[in-house]
């Protein structure tokens, strides 16, 4: 090819990739800026709903008739020290914490701005089922407590029946007896996976359906409502889209987890976990950070 057929191809490209950017900056700026993390496109023929996540791009989700997202993403701010806000109403950052953490200063974590702390009960064996007090519980909870700082609690669940999940919440429900819980009771269940990100066969989850989770999450949640606490159940964005029914859960917050700058998820969610890795005065141990979207102590 000699170099004027060269040139006029470049300038063709050029020409195409030119008409291209105005179109795409025509589309943005008729649209105005982005509002929501999640933008609908259309409404299909078979239920779901086609649309655009801000993290994850054009994807196909389930439609239910139940609150949706209405935070505004200007509105997170991230903070020099790796804390997400929330200026668009309430805003509390908190951690969660189980034996792995170690020992804890919780002196040093009120000190350091942090505003509440989900702790561990305890957890369900993923092959002999059995339920476990988490060993650093009553550690736990009584160092955030004397250190004035407000309590959640979770369990994390590997109940294959409604039976199983009933028990686990009367364990919990037993263990914090005597504490002040004022955020919280967690429902804590996901499908166990291998490094390489595969389901682990050898859990005794690996049957469950999103069906009988959602039972499960009812049961438990139902149970602990009834003893007079707020509930909430764990949830990543393809555990809630493509296993769970969300129309039945509508009576218990959401706690979603999706490790990014803003959570881009389409309903409505009352807490958001946000990194695993977050650093703590007073823990020597990463731990995960929550923000809480409402005040639960109310």
């Amino acid at each position: 090819m000699d170099s004027m057929k060269k040139r006029n191809l470049f300038l063709g490209i050029t020409c195409l990739l030119v008409v291209a950017i105005v179109a795409v900056s025509a589309v943005i700026l008729a649209r105005g800026p982005r509002i929501s993390s999640v933008e609908v496109l259309k409404h299909n023929e078979d239920g779901t709903l086609s649309v655009n996540d801000l993290n994850d791009g054009d994807m196909t989700i389930p439609y239910y008739d139940i609150p949706t997202n209405s935070y505004k993403l200007d509105d997170f701010r991230a903070e020099g020290n790796g804390v997400i806000t929330y200026e668009g109403g309430d805003s509390y950052v908190g951690i969660n914490v189980n034996y792995k953490a170690g020992e804890i200063d919780w002196a040093k974590v009120a000190e350091s701005g942090v505003d509440f702390a989900m702790i561990r009960v305890g957890y369900r064996e993923m092959t002999d089922g059995n339920i476990v007090l988490d060993n650093k519980f009553k550690e736990n909870i009584t160092g955030a407590t004397d250190a004035n700082i407000p309590v959640g609690v979770y369990f994390y669940s590997k109940a294959v029946t409604n039976d199983e999940a009933d028990k686990e919440a009367t364990f919990v429900l037993e263990q914090i007896r005597g504490y002040n819980v004022t955020y919280p009771i967690a429902f804590f269940w996901e499908y166990d996976t291998k490094d390489d990100g595969s389901v682990d066969q050898s859990s005794r989850t690996v049957q469950c359906n999103g069906e009988q989770v959602t039972g499960f999450i009812d049961t438990f949640c139902s149970k602990v409502e009834l003893a007079g606490f707020e509930t909430c159940y764990y949830a990543t964005k393809s555990m809630a889209y493509d296993k769970l029914d969300l129309s039945k859960l509508t009576n218990y917050d959401l706690w979603y987890a999706e490790y990014q700058s803003k959570p881009s998820f389409y309903y409505n969610f009352g807490m958001w976990q946000y990194t695993k890795e977050g650093n703590v005065p007073g823990i020597s141990q990463s731990v995960p950070i929550t923000l809480a979207l409402k005040n639960y102590q109310k």
